[in-house]
C-alpha cells in the first residue's frame, strides 16, 4: 500500500491518523492503529546495530500490536518461534522500532536491506527474496492465497451465480496496486483494477467503480463484517499458491537459522497449529472454503522453494487442492 497506511494482515501499510467508519473499526483486529510498545527492552536503537548481552538474540521489529496492546498474529508467531528455541540457542529480546507516520512496506524493506531492521513478515515473492534471507515457511498456512470475493450486497445474487471462469476474469475486480495479489490477477488476464490503499476498497465499491474486491479468507470478515453494505460472497473464491513469511536481514543469518530451527520445532509439537487456530479459527468457519467453488490461479511471482515445506504447515484445504498439484 501507499504511503500513509498502516501495517496490516498483509504486511502493507494503512493510514493510523486519518482512517475514519467503518473500515477503521472493521480493521482493528488486523491493523496497528497505535504506538507500537517494545516488547522488554522497548523501542529499538534507530541506525545502530544490536548491542546484545552474552548470548542474548535481540530482534529489531516493526510487527504490530493489537489495538488493546496485545500481540498480533505475526508477532505472535515470531515470539512462538524463538520461545521454543531458548533451550537450544539462549535468550532472545524483542525490539520494536519506534513508529513512524506514512510507513510503507517499500520503505521497511529498505531499512531490512540497509541494516536497520532484522525481521519483517510478507508475502513472499521473488523480488522479496532478493531483499534479504527468506525463511520459507507459511505462517497463515497458505490461506493468504485463497482470496474471497467482496461486493455491494445489493448484487449478492447476480455474483454469487459466477461460475464460469471467463465470466469471472471479466468482472472488474480491485486489488491494492502494491499487493503481489494484483500481479497475480493481472498475469492471469483477471480485469484487475489497482487502487493506492486498502482503505479505498470501501467507498469505490459503493460507488460501482469495480464489482469485486478481494480479500484473504483469513481477514475478509473480520474486515467486511463491520461494513454496512457490502458483504464476502459465500459461493466461491480465487485461489493461487502464496506463503506469507518472515524475511530477515542479510546480516544476521543466525536470526534466519534460528528461526527455520523453530519452525521444525513448532511444526513437530503441534503448538504452531494451536496459535493459528487461536488467531484465525472463527473466521475460517465462517469463510466455509470446503463449499465454495474454486478458480485457480497460478503465481509466477512464488519461488518454487517456498512450496517445499512440511506438509503440516499447509491449512488441508490448500495443501490438498493448490499444493499437491504442484508439487507431482
Amino acid at each position: 500500500m501507499n504511503a500513509g497506511d498502516a501495517v496490516g494482515a498483509e504486511g502493507e501499510v494503512a493510514e493510523p491518523a486519518q482512517q475514519s467508519g467503518g473500515l477503521d473499526q472493521a480493521r482493528r483486529r488486523l491493523l496497528k492503529l497505535g504506538p507500537v510498545a517494545g516488547m522488554g527492552l522497548g523501542f529499538g536503537l534507530g541506525m545502530a546495530r544490536p548491542v546484545s548481552a552474552a548470548g542474548l538474540l535481540r530482534v529489531r521489529h516493526e510487527l504490530p500490536l493489537e489495538s488493546d496492546g496485545s500481540m498480533s498474529y505475526s508477532l505472535a508467531v515470531l515470539n512462538l518461534l524463538l520461545g521454543k528455541t531458548e533451550a537450544s540457542h539462549g535468550p532472545f529480546q524483542l525490539e520494536a522500532m519506534p513508529p513512524r507516520e506514512n510507513l510503507t512496506q517499500s520503505r521497511q524493506m529498505l531499512d531490512l536491506r540497509i541494516g536497520t531492521l532484522d525481521v519483517m513478515a510478507t508475502m513472499t515473492s521473488k523480488a522479496r527474496d532478493a531483499d534479504g534471507i527468506p525463511v520459507h515457511t507459511c505462517m497463515r498456512r497458505g490461506l493468504n492465497g485463497l482470496r474471497l470475493p467482496i461486493a455491494l450486497a445489493s448484487r449478492r445474487r447476480e455474483l454469487e451465480a459466477v461460475r464460469d471462469v471467463e465470466v469471472a476474469r471479466r468482472l472488474r475486480i480491485g486489488q491494492v496496486a502494491h499487493w503481489p495479489d494484483a500481479a497475480v490477477l493481472k498475469s492471469n488476464g483477471w480485469n484487475m483494477l489497482p487502487i493506492p490503499r486498502l482503505r479505498v476498497f470501501e467507498g469505490m465499491l459503493q460507488r460501482e467503480r469495480f464489482d469485486l474486491f478481494a480479500l484473504a479468507a483469513d481477514e475478509a470478515y473480520g474486515i467486511v463484517n463491520a461494513l454496512p453494505g457490502l458483504v464476502v460472497l459465500s459461493d466461491w473464491l480465487i485461489a493461487y499458491p502464496s506463503t506469507y513469511s518472515f524475511i530477515v536481514n542479510h546480516a544476521r543469518p543466525e536470526l534466519a537459522e534460528r528461526l527455520r530451527h523453530g519452525w521444525r520445532t513448532v511444526q513437530a509439537d503441534g503448538s504452531f497449529e494451536a496459535l493459528h487456530e487461536k488467531f484465525n479459527g472463527a473466521e475460517l468457519a465462517q469463510a466455509r472454503l470446503a463449499s465454495r467453488h474454486w478458480f485457480h490461479l497460478a503465481n509466477p511471482e512464488l519461488p518454487q522453494a517456498a512450496l517445499r515445506q512440511d506438509g503440516r504447515l499447509w491449512h488441508p484445504l490448500v495443501r490438498q487442492r493448490v499444493i499437491a498439484p504442484l508439487l507431482r
